[in-house]
């Protein structure tokens, strides 16, 4: 995702030069950290339970599809088998040719089914990241955190469970931003 502001992915080398800040000298014991579970942001807050489902039902669909598409190509190719023996060569010439574009297209619409989710999830994901990152910013501010991370992203091993502040942004970002299907 292409994330102006901080961004929850690709903050690695950021995230080891503020926690070596923090943790560095006297000021360590003024620091003030915080974690956020943004896997659970996204399965928990109501944009990211209708944007998990929107995508369940879009890989639903897609299957459904290739799954038709592979009964199809099997039976083609039991078809082929089937008449190795009594058909003749350019019959099974023709079979052989259409089995070959069958499977292509099989794979092709594969591919294109797996683009077409990454794509829906990154948009519908990142319409959640770009709302929820001010609500993070503004919780930094207004309880005195020093930095809030991503809990299981950018190098984090451990935080104590005292640290995670998910459910606030999540009650935060619901509030800010109520269940409403995606367009």
């Amino acid at each position: 995702m292409n994330l102006k502001p901080l961004g929850f992915r690709g903050a690695t080398a950021a995230v080891a030069v503020i926690a070596g800040v923090l943790l560095a000298g006297p000021a360590a014991a003024q620091s003030k950290i915080a974690v956020v579970e943004v896997e659970r942001l996204l399965q928990e807050s109501a944009r990211g339970q209708i944007a998990v489902q929107e995508l369940t039902q879009l890989r639903d669909a897609k299957q459904a599809e290739l799954t038709s598409r592979q009964e199809q190509l099997a039976a083609l190719q039991k078809q082929y088998n089937d008449g190795r023996l009594t058909l003749a060569e350019d019959r099974l010439a023709e079979l052989e040719k259409q089995l070959e574009d069958m499977t292509i297209d099989l794979r092709r619409a594969q591919d294109d089914a797996n683009r077409e989710m990454q794509k829906v999830q990154g948009e519908r994901f990142g319409e959640i990241e770009q709302a929820v990152l001010p609500i993070i910013s503004q919780v930094g501010r207004e309880f005195g955190y020093t930095a809030i991370f991503n809990k299981f992203q950018g190098g984090l091993l451990f935080a104590a469970d005292a640290a995670d502040i998910t459910n606030l942004i999540i009650e935060r970002y619901n509030a800010a931003y109520p269940a409403t299907p995606t367009e």
